[in-house]
C-alpha cells in the first residue's frame, strides 16, 4: 500500500497553517514560492479535494487539510525520534528519550535521578519535554514525548502502558505564619474564609482534584483557580490562602521552611504516580528502559522525588 501523499507535501500544509502564507513557508522550506505552489496543486490533485482556501489575509486550511496536517505532524514527530535512535545506534552512542511529567514543572529530583541513570543504563540520555507538563497522554500519542509521569487512576486506554512508581502523599499547603499552620489536619472543614487555590492537573478530560479525592465533605467559601501550580506557590508562601500539592513538588519549599505541609484528613490521603509509554513501544525499546530505570530508583526510598538533588550535588 503506498500512500498518495509524501512526507513533502505534508510538511507543506504544516509550514502553510503555521505562516498563513505560501512565500513564507516556502522560505522555511528551502524552495521557491513556485515549487511550493506546484507541490500544493500535485497534492490536491492526488485526494481530488481542496487542502486550502485563500483568505484576505493569505491561505488557510480545509477541515480536510487540517486533517492531513495532524497526521502528518505526528507522523513526522515519530519519523525524527526513530532518526534519531537510530543514528545515535550507528554511532553507537547514547539513545535519546524524552521524558515529560504531568501537571507540575518541577524537577528537583531530576539530577539525582540522572546519577543514578549514569550507573543503571549509562546508554541512556534524557531530554526533558515541556509540552507532557499539560498534555501527558496526548503528547505521547502525537509522538512528542516517549515517557509520562502521570499521578492519579492508573491509564486504562489501550495505546499505553503504565508502571506505578509509587504512592506519595496530598498536602495541604500553608505559609509558616498562616494561622492555620497551628492545625494538626487542614481541609474543609476548618478552613472558613481562607482562599484556597486550586489548578489544573492537566488539560487531559476528567482529571481534577474533585475526580481524584472527592467533593469536600463542606465547601470551600473562598475557591480561587490559578492557571500553574507554580503561580499557586508563590501565593501560598506569600501568605495569601491554602492549596492541595503532592508532597514531593514542594520539597524544595519545606526544605527551607517557607512552605509547611498538613494532612487533609486524620487517615492522610495519596496518590499513585505511574510511568506511562505506548504499548506500541517493543519492550526493550529506550523508553521501556527508562521506566525500568525509574522503577528501580524510587524502589530505593519511599522518597525519591523528593529529592534536593541541587543540594547533594553542592554538598559533594
Amino acid at each position: 500500500m503506498i500512500p498518495k501523499l509524501a512526507i513533502h507535501h505534508l510538511t507543506l500544509l504544516s509550514a502553510l497553517e503555521d505562516t498563513g502564507s505560501m512565500t513564507t513557508a516556502a522560505a522555511r522550506l528551502g524552495i521557491t514560492q513556485s515549487a511550493a505552489s506546484h507541490r500544493l496543486r500535485e497534492a490536491e490533485r492526488r485526494i481530488g479535494l481542496p487542502l486550502v482556501r485563500r483568505m484576505e489575509t493569505g491561505f488557510e486550511l480545509t477541515q480536510e487539510g487540517e486533517r492531513l496536517k495532524r497526521l502528518g505532524e505526528g507522523f513526522l514527530a515519530e519519523l525524527f525520534r526513530l532518526e534519531q535512535e537510530l543514528e545515535a545506534s550507528a554511532r553507537d552512542a547514547r539513545v535519546l528519550v524524552r521524558l515529560g511529567q504531568a501537571t507540575y514543572s518541577r524537577y528537583h529530583w531530576f539530577p539525582a535521578f540522572l546519577d543514578y541513570l549514569e550507573t543503571e543504563d549509562p546508554r541512556l540520555s534524557v531530554d526533558l519535554s515541556g509540552r507532557a507538563t499539560a498534555h501527558p497522554l496526548a503528547s505521547l500519542l502525537e509522538g512528542s514525548v516517549d515517557v509520562s509521569l502521570v499521578s492519579g487512576r492508573q491509564p486504562a486506554l489501550t495505546p499505553f502502558h503504565s508502571v506505578r512508581l509509587g504512592s506519595y502523599p496530598i498536602v495541604a499547603v500553608l505559609s509558616k505564619d498562616h494561622p492555620l499552620a497551628a492545625e494538626p489536619v487542614v481541609n474543609s472543614l476548618n478552613m472558613g474564609d481562607e482562599r484556597f487555590f486550586v489548578y489544573p492537573l492537566t488539560a487531559e478530560a476528567g482529571l481534577d482534584w474533585i475526580t481524584f479525592l472527592g467533593a469536600p465533605t463542606k465547601p470551600f467559601r473562598r475557591l480561587t483557580h490559578m492557571p500553574t501550580p507554580e503561580a499557586v506557590i508563590d501565593l501560598v508562601r506569600a501568605n495569601f490562602g491554602v492549596a492541595l500539592f503532592s508532597k514531593w513538588a514542594i520539597a524544595p519549599e519545606l526544605a527551607d521552611g517557607t512552605l509547611v505541609a498538613r494532612p487533609i484528613s486524620e487517615e492522610g490521603v495519596s496518590l499513585d504516580l505511574w510511568c506511562v509509554r505506548r504499548a506500541s513501544d517493543p519492550a526493550d525499546a529506550p523508553s521501556a528502559r527508562l521506566i525500568a530505570a525509574l522503577s528501580s530508583w524510587c524502589s530505593t526510598t519511599d522518597t525519591a522525588l523528593e529529592t534536593l538533588a541541587f543540594e547533594s550535588r553542592d554538598a559533594r
